[in-house]
This record gives C-alpha cells, structure tokens and sequence, in this order.
C-alpha cells in the first residue's frame, strides 16, 4: 500500500517543482516585457502614438480657456492610451489589466511656481499562465506621482520661462494590487507567483512607458498653461489657510467675551437683602 508519508512526500516534490517552474516563467515574461518596452510598445500597435498626440491637440486647446480643467474628452483620451498600452502588455505578457479608469488628475501647489502632481489610475487584472490559465482576478490601483515647476530665465530680455518636469516616482511596494477571486485549488505559492508578476509587469509599465509619456505630455504644455493648472489650487489653498486664521480669531473673540461677561457678572456691586 502507498504509505501516506510518501504521498506528503511527493505532493511536496511536485509543489516545489511547480514553484520554481513558475518564477522561471516569470522571469521570462519580465525579460520579454522589458525588450518590448526597449522597443517601444507603439511598434506593436501603431494606434498609440495617434492617441497620444490626440491627447495632446486636446490639452493644448484646453489651455486656451482662462481656468484649465480636465474634460471628459480628456479624461476618455487618457484612459484610451492606457487602455491600449496594457492591451500591449497582454500580448506579452499574459497579463490582463483592463476597465482602467484614471478618476482624477490634481495639481497641489507647493508654490505659486511649483506643484506635485497626482495621476491615480485604477483597473482590474487577470493573471494568465501556461497550463494553468487564469490562476487569480486583482482589484489595481496605483498613483503616478512627479512634479512641474515654472522656471524664469532672468539673465534673458525677455525673461522666458519654461515648465520643468521632475522625476517620476515609482515604487512597487506603493502598487496596490487585493484578490478579488482565485482559481480553486491552487496552492498559495501559484497565487502569490501570480501577484508579485502583475506587480513587476505594472511596475516596469509605470517606469518604462507611462512615466515618459505623462512627461512628454507635461513639458509639451506651455508655462502660461501650467500656470493655469496650479493657481486654482494655490488660490484654494490661500482661502482655505485665510479661513482657518477667522476661525481661530473669532473663536479667541468668543472666548474673551466668556470671561468679560463672567468678569462682570461677579463685579456687580451685591445689593444687601432688606
């Protein structure tokens, strides 16, 4: 009779074995990503480039208008683009992030020159793998975050000013990625393979294809535009910090009112009983 150790024993064998064939599959998806994205993924899809510069020809007429506000017209360019990078990635990846969203995209002024920039993007995944097929469903959101300050040259005429753009950051710990379902069955280990390979394939997507992207679409807005973009939430910011300083003002008021009325209430000459 097959004894039961021996059963533990191969189930062990087999997982171990199906653990490290995994990571090796991983690492091949990765290196494929990577020579894609060394490509550039417009030469696998030629329709990127036409919406990236749609979505630039809108930005631009944007800055026309005297306040600059994201549009939907914008917001569904964007989240085309993508849309349509992930797509890519699919194809060489197998894994699938679909239904992107990018809810809203702000300027936090740190200066009346200078603000952080926050574009959050959510999506759904579905992790792929040979054999095995869809191991696990992720709920994903990550923020895309860099900065853009208005530099002057004040050794010109003129003085020209120019929008700079800062680094992108992007940390892989900072990707959000929840199960939403898994396959039935499945040891942990698979799953756990499948996560942390949605988490590099978007994180080598962030730093490689959108980060460069959202980049060129910042430093291809004028300074005057930008301009636009951060003083709304700067002059925000002002009302904001200008009603804090009343409200501490009147509440000071309100308690020195307190103890000049309890001041004289007690200083109030007593009339003697008759």
């Amino acid at each position: 009779m097959f004894q039961f150790w021996k059963l533990v024993l191969l189930c062990g064998l087999l997982a171990g074995t199906s653990a490290s064939l995994l990571d090796i599959r991983g690492n091949d998806v990765l290196r494929k990503l990577k020579s894609g994205l060394e490509r550039g993924l417009d030469t696998f899809d030629s329709t990127l480039e036409t919406i990236f510069q749609n979505l630039k020809t809108e930005l631009e007429s944007r800055c026309s208008d005297e306040v600059v506000e994201e549009t939907q017209e914008t917001e569904n360019l964007l989240e085309q683009l993508i849309s349509r990078i992930f797509q890519v990635v699919y194809s060489l990846t197998g894994v699938r992030i679909r239904n992107v969203q990018v809810p809203d995209i702000t300027f936090e002024a740190t200066s009346d020159h200078s603000a952080d920039v926050k574009i959050p993007i959510a999506a759904d995944v579905t992790v792929n793998l040979p054999l095995l097929g869809e191991i696990v469903n992720l709920d994903l959101n990550v923020d895309i975050h860099t900065t853009v300050t208005i530099e002057t040259d004040t050794d010109t005429e003129t003085s020209d000013s120019k929008v700079v753009v800062g680094e992108c950051t992007n940390n892989p710990e900072s990707i959000s990625l929840t199960v939403l379902h898994r396959r039935f069955g499945l040891l942990n280990s698979v799953v756990d393979t499948g996560v942390n390979l949605a988490r590099s394939v978007v994180s080598s997507v962030v730093q490689d294809e959108l980060c460069p992207r959202f980049r060129e679409l910042l430093e291809s807005l004028d300074a005057e535009c930008v301009k636009k973009l951060i003083e709304p939430d700067a002059q925000n910011d002002v009302k904001k910090r200008t009603g804090q300083i009343w409200i501490q003002t009147l509440d000071l008021l309100l308690s020195n009112c307190a103890v000049l009325v309890n001041w004289l209430r007690l200083s109030e000459p007593q009339v003697p009983p008759r």
